[in-house]
C-alpha cells in the first residue's frame, strides 16, 4: 500500500516538470492564439450612446485606445461578458493550474488585450509555464457630472462601478469551474493577477463575500434600462448574479499589484494566500490608508497622447472615492491575524503606481530594474501556490521528465529544475541578440499594440539583427525564455 501511495506522489510531481525547465516556473510551451469566450450574457452595460462630453470628445479625436468610459447616468444596456483564454500548445496536463488577468485603468480605461497594462504580457507569459490564463474584459465606466469646471465623480457612482467589476470577476471565476474538466484545469487552483483596478477587484473577490459587504449607499441610484422612452431599472443583483451560479466564484491564490480594498475589517473573512506589491509614493492607489486618485488632473494627462496634453489640462476634475485601505493596512492586518502572504514594498525608492519600467540604481552601482523583480516575485508566489509548496521550506526536485513535445527538448545535458538560464544575450544597443541555447529556437518581436514586426528561428550562436526595426520599445519573445521588454536605440 505505501509502495502505491509512493508511486502515486512521484506520478503526481512529475506533471509539474517538462523537458526544458519546471512547469509553472520556466517558459517551457508555446502559447496558443487568445480564443475569446462569454462568461456570462445579458449583463447590464453602461450604454455609449449616453457618454459623457468628455468621452464624446476623445471619440471624436479618435483617442478610443485612451478611451476612458465616462457616462451621464446609470443607463445601461444588456451585454455580455468576455474574456481571452490562453493555453499551453501541446500540453498533455490533466491538472493545470488557472489565473484570470485582470487589468488596471482606474475603472474607466483599458481593456482584456492590452499591452500597456501588461494585460497580454502576463497572460502569454505564464500560459507558457503551463497555467491556463484568462484576460478578464470586465464592465468599465463611472458616472461624471458637471461640465469641466470641474468635472466630478462621487464615492457612490465609484463604488457601484468596483461592485459591478467584482461580479463580472466572479462570473469568470466560476466559468472555469464550470468548464474544468474541458479546459483540464483543477478547480481549486485558479488564481488570479490583478493590476491597479485589477488589484482591487481581486481583493475585493475573496473579502467582499456577498453584496452585503459592499457599502449600501451603492443603492442610493438605481441602474435602468430604456425601452419605448420608458425607464425601467435593474437590480445591482447579488455578487453571483451572472454566469453560472452553481459553483464557487472566489480564488484560491490572489496576486494584487498596487491595490487596495474598501474595508480593512474585510480581511478576516479569508486567509486565501495573497501576494502584495505596492510603492510607497504611490497617488493613485493609496499605499495606506487614503483615497484612490489623489491627483486625476495628472492621471488624466497621462491617459492621453501627447498630442492632446494641453486639451487635457482645459479641464478640473474632483473625484470622490470611498476610504481605501491599500497593501501597507492589508499586510499589517494579514500579519496580526498570521495569515500566509508576501508583500514586496521596495520602500525609500520613490516608487509611484505601476513601477513596471521603473529602473534606480542601488549602491553598488548596478541598475534594479523593479519591473523584473515584481514579475519574478509574483510568478514564483503563483508557482509555489500550484505545485503546492507555498508555506513549504523543503526544497522540490525533479524526478524525471514529464512526456512533453519533443521539439522543446534541452540541448545538451538537461538543467537542475531551479536553474534560470537566458536563452540569448542581447547585443549593444539592443540592435542584435545572440542564441545562447537551444536549437532551432522561435522568436518574434512585438510592437506595443501586440502587432508583429519580426518573426523567425534561430539556433545556439547565431546571432539576429534586429537593425531593420524602427528605434522604440518592444516585446522581444523567444521559445522558452522570458518575454522581455526591449528598447532599441539606432
Amino acid at each position: 500500500m505505501k509502495t502505491q501511495i509512493m508511486i502515486a506522489a512521484i506520478m503526481g510531481m512529475t506533471s509539474v516538470f517538462a523537458a526544458d525547465g519546471v512547469r509553472y516556473k520556466d517558459r517551457i510551451f508555446d502559447v496558443s492564439d487568445a480564443r475569446t469566450v462569454t462568461v456570462a450574457y445579458d449583463v447590464p452595460t453602461m450604454d455609449k450612446s449616453n457618454y459623457n462630453i468628455l468621452s464624446e470628445l476623445m471619440v471624436s479625436f479618435k483617442m478610443e485606445k485612451n478611451m476612458l468610459h465616462l457616462y451621464e447616468s446609470e443607463q445601461v444596456v444588456m451585454e455580455p461578458v468576455v474574456m481571452d483564454i490562453y493555453e499551453p500548445v501541446n500540453d498533455n496536463g490533466t491538472d493545470r493550474a488557472a489565473v484570470v488577468i485582470c487589468h488596471g485603468g482606474a475603472f474607466v480605461a483599458s481593456a482584456k488585450n492590452d499591452f500597456d497594462q501588461k494585460s497580454v504580457a502576463y497572460a502569454d507569459s505564464l500560459a507558457a509555464r503551463g497555467f491556463v490564463t484568462a484576460s478578464l474584459e470586465y464592465r468599465k465606466g463611472v458616472v461624471m457630472t458637471g461640465s469641466g469646471n470641474p468635472f466630478r465623480i462621487d464615492s457612490a457612482s465609484f463604488a457601484r462601478t468596483v461592485y459591478r467589476s467584482v461580479q463580472d470577476l466572479h462570473a469568470a471565476i466560476r466559468y472555469l469551474r464550470l468548464n474544468a474538466k474541458a479546459l483540464r484545469i483543477n478547480p481549486s487552483k485558479i488564481y488570479v493577477l490583478g493590476n491597479s483596478a485589477g488589484a482591487m477587484m481581486a481583493l475585493e473577490n475573496i473579502y467582499a463575500l456577498s453584496k452585503r459587504d459592499f457599502p449600501s449607499y451603492i443603492d442610493s441610484t438605481s441602474q435602468f434600462v430604456v425601452k419605448d422612452n420608458k425607464k425601467e431599472n435593474v437590480p445591482w443583483g447579488k455578487l453571483n448574479q451572472y454566469g453560472a451560479r452553481d459553483y464557487r466564484g472566489t480564488a484560491d491564490g490572489v496576486v494584487a499589484l498596487w491595490g487596495g480594498i474598501h474595508d480593512i475589517n474585510l480581511v478576516k473573512n479569508s486567509d486565501v494566500p495573497v501576494f502584495l506589491a505596492h510603492g510607497d509614493s504611490d497617488y493613485v492607489m493609496p499605499y495606506n490608508v487614503g483615497h484612490a486618485i489623489s491627483k486625476p488632473d495628472k492621471m488624466v494627462a497621462e491617459a492621453v497622447p501627447e498630442k492632446y496634453s494641453a486639451f487635457a489640462k482645459a479641464f478640473k476634475f474632483q473625484i470622490e472615492t470611498p476610504t481605501i485601505y491599500g497593501s501597507y493596512a492589508i499586510d499589517s492586518a494579514l500579519t496580526a491575524r498570521g495569515v500566509a502572504h508576501e508583500f514586496y514594498n521596495p520602500v525609500g525608492y520613490g516608487l509611484k503606481h505601476e513601477f513596471y519600467n521603473s529602473t534606480r540604481t542601488a549602491e553598488d552601482g548596478s541598475e534594479i530594474v523593479f519591473a523584473d523583480s515584481v514579475q519574478d516575485k509574483a510568478f514564483d508566489f503563483l508557482y509555489k501556490l500550484a505545485t503546492g509548496t507555498y508555506g513549504k521550506t523543503e526544497p522540490v526536485v525533479a524526478l524525471q521528465k514529464s512526456a512533453a513535445p519533443a521539439s522543446f527538448e534541452a540541448a545538451g545535458k538537461q538543467a537542475p529544475a531551479f536553474a534560470k538560464v537566458s536563452k540569448i544575450t542581447m547585443g549593444d544597443k539592443n540592435l542584435s541578440f545572440t542564441v545562447v541555447e537551444g536549437d532551432n529556437v522561435a522568436y518574434g518581436v512585438f510592437d506595443l499594440n501586440g502587432k508583429k514586426v519580426m518573426a523567425g528561428r534561430a539556433s545556439r550562436g547565431e546571432t539576429v539583427s534586429l537593425e531593420a526595426v524602427a528605434g522604440g520599445s518592444y516585446f522581444l519573445k523567444v521559445q522558452g525564455d522570458a518575454t522581455r521588454r526591449i528598447v532599441v536605440t539606432h
